[in-house]
């Protein structure tokens, strides 16, 4: 899996996209959600997309395997209240 230009870019300039992507796979969302009490915005397909192609390129690593059904289920559950309806069946989606 190779990353995508903007992907690549963002990984070089490690923008909010990629501090987005790696707070994800490092379990580190609600502490980045906390650095701004007042707008704890929801984790976006964009988001989980990024993420995903950093852990398959091997350029991030995760306690996650997004893979396995058991354990998106309990990362899902985990992280529910910062998910949308959307962002859970885009995470699903390999399941059905």
């Amino acid at each position: 899996m190779t990353l995508t230009p903007s992907e690549l870019r963002s990984l070089l300039k490690q923008d909010a996209a990629f501090r987005n992507a790696r707070a994800i796979l490092t379990d580190e969302w609600a502490a980045r959600a906390a650095e701004n009490p007042l707008f704890q915005a929801p984790m976006t397909i964009a988001d989980l997309k990024f993420a995903l192609d950093l852990q398959a390129a091997g350029v991030a690593d995760s306690a996650v395997d997004f893979t396995d059904y058991v354990a998106v289920q309990a990362w899902i559950g985990a992280h529910r209240q910062s998910l949308t309806p959307n962002d859970i069946a885009w995470l699903q989606r390999n399941f059905e």
